[in-house]
């Protein structure tokens, strides 16, 4: 289910490999980078009819998103946490107590090959030429400028990853993070898991001390259309990981759908101003498999 994914990857992106991947940086301002794709103008109305699949392509359409880049964070080749069976002797750079990756030219261990260029006392460049390794095939290019133990910046450049579940692809993307807070921008990506394509554009994930945010645009092929989201008021999680609080609105054409946790675990959903229905807990939102089959 997207919210719980969401946390968790938000917390993945923090503290796991795409970290330590991209401790390679020189000069990037990570998020603060990202290009603006054009905003998709072809957007669906939402109704009752199509509500149920709105909610399981936006709510879980974010959701294979979010586990997507959690799994390619988990899986990088050549980045590890540090001291982990995947740790690479040689030259290192690494987050204290957290991350590590050697950023040394090599080959792949399935195939395909890793290079490191442009290396200097605050990080450098790497690229992913084919490079298959940990379950994962990757093409593409980063870079990250890292101001501290805690303090970094990452961008992306025409990324493409494929996994045993599907794939993922982004030309332009970026992270900033300071401590535990992070923003994550998207200027367009597509992620097939499963047969399930998801689109995004101008998509962005702000985690700070005040909760998660979300904004941006969806389209899946279940609805055959674009809607935008936004977080209204921050999602907040209690200690279980159960969403408690927090305002997700999805706009289509001249229509709404407005996603309300409540303290209890419950949800309530309204559809364009009225009480659409109500939900025991954000796991009981429509699924993407039952409804958009």
């Amino acid at each position: 289910m997207f919210f719980n994914n969401f946390k968790k990857s938000a917390t993945m992106v923090l503290g796991a490999a795409i970290v330590s991947l991209l401790m390679a940086g020189c000069g990037t301002d990570g998020a603060s980078d990202v290009g603006t794709a054009p905003n998709p103008t072809e957007k669906v109305t939402i109704t009752a009819a199509n509500a149920d699949k709105v909610l399981a392509s936006t709510v879980g359409g974010i959701g294979k998103i979010a586990a997507m880049i959690e799994e390619l964070t988990e899986k990088l080749p050549g980045v590890a946490a540090a001291g982990s069976d995947y740790a690479i002797a040689g030259s290192e750079k690494s987050v204290s107590g957290k991350l590590a990756i050697a950023l040394t030219s090599r080959d792949c261990e399935g195939g395909g090959s890793i290079s490191v260029d442009s290396l200097n006392s605050s990080g450098g460049s790497v690229t992913f030429n084919h490079c298959q390794e940990r379950g994962v095939i990757l093409d593409g290019s980063a870079e990250v400028s890292i101001g501290g133990s805690s303090n970094y910046d990452i961008r992306f450049t025409n990324v493409e990853a494929t996994f045993s579940t599907g794939s993922l692809s982004f030309s332009d993307a970026g992270a900033s993070v300071d401590g535990s807070n992070i923003d994550f921008k998207i200027a367009s990506g597509t992620a097939n898991i499963q047969g399930i394509l998801v689109d995004v554009a101008n998509f962005e994930l702000v985690r700070d001390a005040s909760g998660i945010f979300v904004s941006g645009s969806i389209r899946t092929a279940c609805i055959n259309g674009w809607v935008d989201v936004e977080t209204t008021e921050a999602l907040k999680f209690n200690k279980n990981e159960i969403l408690v609080g927090g305002k997700f609105l999805v706009n289509g054409d001249a229509s709404n759908i407005l996603v309300e946790a409540n303290s209890d675990g419950s949800i309530s959903v309204y559809l364009n101003g009225a009480l659409y229905n109500t939900y025991d807990s954000a796991s009981d939102l429509p699924q993407y498999n039952a409804v958009c089959s």
